[in-house]
């Protein structure tokens, strides 16, 4: 940050500077001049004082003169001694000519009355003193005249010394309150407002050096407002750019759960392209499969768009397809969108395995119901027939006993007839690890077994399930039907799967049969028992309903399956 000062037109620390000159310049002058004239009134005092004694001695001459003119000698020496005419005569300052002339003559009648006195001339003597002691009179007044005019005159040098330090202290403080206090407390006002990121604030405007120092503080805050601005601009981008990668982090994380925990089904896809449409402001967005699918959104397929886009989806050098998608205009959600394919490659992987994972257990299981029928049931129903065959022949001629015997035959032949059928429809290779397609195989199965119409009446589009609910619901239905086909002689079987708004699955199957009675449920309570073992494993419902004509075998459990919350 350069900041260019102005050159002041007058300098506060000149004025300064000289003023406070002037002051000291003054005040020596008063000092000297104080120092000068210290002695002056002491010694004013004292030329007084000797002329007063002077005038005394003249006083004492005269009375000497008068009473004991022998004592005028000594009188005389004594006042010589003690004062010095001459001395006392001198005088300085003021035109002082006359008053200089008068002292000379003073001292000059001195000498005359000292030389009378001397020649013993004491009545010229006695009129010399008075007109001497009136002369000394005069001069003292003269005296004490001079000596005021000296002192008013000192107190006048005085005064306008005084005067001048005043002025000048009255000048200094004056201009120091107006063109240094005021301007400084406004500037740290200034300050503490750009403190507090107020940066509209007037500056003081002197030609001076805190006019210059002004200048340099508001042009310093307004580049600090500048650059304040710049920053909380950045902010404000960056906050919005995080922003924009939290909603995107978020709406990966909920389209890798979602895709990660249903089976991966069109609707699911769809719900799925619908988002990231929405996300990453797609005009069209699909999917096509290798499989020959194709997934559209909402907003229509991209795949004919000449401005489309493809991106592969690939996970473990494996294709499964392509993304394709049109934008709205130039956008940065590319790396959203391929996060996008990612998270839609892994879950078709993950679909992949789980269907080949559900294929093993349904097979696994198959095998396992398969071998243990073939080698229990199967074995003791074979056993009983050459039994029936052999006691047969041991109660020939009886013929009750061999009616009874011809029945249990029949009974046996008819259950080993019906297990074969039951090992066929277990031993039968069902590829289809989709719901529907399974139930319809194994329908197809059994409808070998029976003349009655077993039809698929009314299924939800949308259902799917996971492996242990396949197995489960699969062995519900067929012990169903094989009820259905054993005992109500019926015309017809019709199986539904529906989806309820309450998100609740209804599974139903119908015979247009003689109905069940109870001493049928008694009869057949072991089948109906693993049907209702089957239903407490799913968390279900199991209803045996009798109707104007026929049976209802109803399955009521939730749905689990959870789609996308569109935005």
């Amino acid at each position: 940050m350069k900041i260019h000062l102005l050159m002041p037109l007058h300098s506060l620390s000149k004025v300064i500077i000289n003023t406070s000159a002037l002051i000291l310049i003054v005040s020596a002058i008063h000092i000297l001049t104080v120092l000068g004239s210290f002695d002056r009134p002491n010694s004013d005092i004292n030329s007084i004082n000797q002329l007063i004694e002077l005038k005394m001695g003249t006083v004492q001459l005269i009375y000497a003169n008068r009473y004991h003119p022998e004592e005028l000698p000594r009188i005389l020496a004594t006042i010589e001694r003690k004062l010095i005419p001459a001395e006392l005569l001198q005088s300085s300052w003021f035109n002082t000519q006359s008053f200089n002339q008068k002292s000379n003559a003073l001292l000059t009648h001195w000498e005359i009355i000292k030389s009378q006195i001397m020649a013993s001339k004491y009545t010229q003597v006695e009129n010399n003193l008075s007109n001497f002691q009136l002369s000394v009179n005069n001069l003292i007044l003269q005296y004490q005249k001079l000596a005021r005019k000296k002192m008013n005159l000192i107190h006048f040098i005085e005064l306008l010394e005084f005067l001048v330090i005043a002025c000048a202290g009255l000048f200094l403080y004056y201009y120091s309150k107006k063109q240094i206090a005021a301007p400084i407390k406004q500037l740290l006002g200034n300050i503490e407002a750009i403190k507090g990121h107020h940066f509209s604030v007037k500056f003081p405007d002197y030609k001076n050096e805190i006019g210059a120092l002004s200048l340099g503080v508001d042009a310093m805050s307004k580049e600090i407002k500048s650059l304040i601005e710049d920053m909380q601009d950045q902010v404000k981008q960056k906050t919005i750019a995080l922003e924009q990668a939290n909603k995107t982090i978020e709406f990966l994380f909920l389209i890798s759960k979602q895709l990660s925990s249903v089976k991966l089904t069109s609707p699911v896809l769809y719900d799925a392209l619908n988002a990231l449409a929405n996300q990453a402001n797609l005009t069209k967005v699909c999917l096509e499969l290798n499989n020959g699918t194709f997934v559209n959104s909402a907003l229509g397929c991209a795949s004919l768009e000449p401005d489309l886009t493809r991106i592969p989806i690939i996970v473990n050098a494996r294709p499964y397809g392509f993304l394709n998608y049109v934008a709205a205009s130039e956008s940065d959600h590319a790396s959203l969108i391929e996060s996008f394919t990612g998270i839609v490659a892994r879950a078709l992987y993950q679909e992949e395995n789980s269907l080949q994972a559900q294929k093993i257990l349904l097979m696994e299981e198959r095998s396992i119901i398969a071998r243990e029928l073939h080698d229990s049931i199967a074995q003791s129903l074979s056993f009983l027939k050459i039994q029936c065959t052999l006691l047969h022949r041991q109660v020939s001629g009886q013929v009750q006993a061999t009616q009874t015997i011809s029945n249990i035959e029949a009974a046996v032949t008819d259950a080993y007839k019906q297990l074969r059928s039951l090992l066929s429809t277990f031993r039968l290779s069902v590829p289809e690890s989709n719901f529907k397609e399974a139930l319809l195989t194994m329908v197809k199965g059994l409808q070998v077994q029976t003349p009655a119409l077993i039809v698929i009446k009314k299924f939800a589009t949308h259902f799917y399930t996971d492996a242990s609910q396949h197995i489960h619901l699969l062995q519900i239905i067929r012990e169903a039907i094989i009820n259905a086909i054993k005992h109500a002689q019926c015309s017809t079987i019709e199986i539904s799967c529906i989806i309820t708004d309450e998100h609740k699955v209804w599974i139903s199957v119908i015979d247009d049969g003689m109905g069940i009675k109870d001493n049928d449920q008694n009869e057949h309570n072991y089948g109906l028992a693993i049907i209702k073992q089957r239903a407490d494993e799913l968390g279900a419902t199991l209803s045996l309903n009798q109707l104007s004509k026929g049976t209802e075998v109803k399955l009521i459990f939730p749905y689990k399956n959870r789609y996308l919350i569109k935005e």
